[in-house]
């Protein structure tokens, strides 16, 4: 089997945990690895693993010298959420001759926030021959391309609702912190006023990306501020113990409309006093469909598989900027 030649763009959490992933795998060998950060760069690629080891990949911080000296097939570009932050990147993956599958939120569906900049990396991607994407766990599936999937044995569509139902005591810190655990009411309206809590990043190119699917215009798409959850009673995090009246955590809430009516709904919650996590998913139609996964998708794990799995698919695929709902949907690879 003729594997396929990956190089990491970004060594951060999700990056190296990309590469760990991918370096147990059968289908893929990594070729190469890129950070800026000084602390990370010189050091083997492995040695940043959940299980450290020497992997014979040093992590570089010159993208353009890697990709002249070294046969690659795709970059996993995992280095911010934002598109016009990862432009730059992206054409010199692109310059390179490189697929690309990126964990870009903003670039899962950028046609609507970014338009010139869709357009700019689709005529570049098509120019040069590669594929563009960007995926994930949410967006890029769960909220996105899981439901449209569902509609396949529909034949009316009226709506669709997704939520998503986390206990985020059981995640990592830094997400902890994401979502304002230990803040007071206060300190979280201030910091969403200041833009240091966003919320879940995406839920917005997730909507287009169904009304894109579907077909439908859209009246609107609205995506509500971060609502904070308050503690009702003392709540175990990693920070320690919340007391009544703190946050815990945030609900995240984005619809649309199509002729008057509220057709998508997408649901964000997670916080450290959740009972029960799951992912589900209405789709009110000819026939109602409801689907609940039990538990939930683990997100960093979710993502990583999402990530990996879309490799082969993007290099398949026709050139240029693609939807998850535009090329095959990706199944786990070896």
């Amino acid at each position: 089997m003729d594997k396929q030649r990956v190089i990491i763009y970004g060594c951060g959490i999700m990056g190296r945990r990309a590469a760990e992933a991918l370096a147990d795998k059968e289908s893929f060998v990594i070729v190469g690895a890129v950070d800026i950060d000084p602390e990370l760069v010189g050091k083997d690629l492995g040695i940043l693993f959940s299980s450290p080891r020497e992997t014979g990949i040093l992590i570089e911080n010159d993208a353009d010298t890697l990709f002249a000296r070294t046969d690659a097939d795709a970059v996993v570009l995992t280095t911010s959420s934002h598109l016009k932050t990862v432009m730059p990147q992206i054409k010199q993956c692109i310059d390179a001759g490189l697929n690309i599958v990126s964990t870009c939120e903003e670039l899962s569906y950028p046609w609507k926030r970014s338009p010139e900049l869709a357009e700019e990396v689709d005529n570049w991607a098509k120019e040069t021959g590669v594929t563009v994407v960007g995926t994930g766990i949410n967006p890029g599936y769960l909220m996105d391309s899981l439901p449209l999937t569902l509609t396949a044995p529909c034949l009316k569509v009226d709506s669709i609702r997704v939520t998503r139902m986390m206990n985020s005591a059981l995640r990592r810190i830094p997400f902890q912190k994401k979502v304002g655990t230990s803040m007071t009411p206060d300190e979280f309206q201030q910091k969403i006023q200041d833009g240091i809590i966003t919320g879940h990043v995406g839920l917005l190119e997730s909507i287009y990306m169904i009304a894109d699917g579907l077909g439908w215009e859209l009246d609107q798409a609205t995506e509500l501020p971060p609502e904070a959850v308050i503690a009702e009673a003392d709540t175990e995090t990693g920070f320690g113990t919340i007391k009544p009246g703190d946050v815990i955590g945030l609900k995240s809430v984005a619809h649309a409309e199509k002729a008057g009516q509220t057709v998508i709904t997408l649901e964000f919650i997670a916080n450290a006093g959740v009972k029960e996590e799951y992912d589900e998913i209405f789709v009110k139609g000819i026939p109602n469909i409801h689907e609940k996964i039990l538990g939930g998708v683990h997100g960093d794990t979710g993502t990583v598989a999402v990530t990996i799995n879309t490799i082969p698919k993007a290099i398949e695929a026709v050139p240029g900027l693609k939807l998850m709902s535009e090329i095959p949907s990706p199944a786990a690879t070896l």
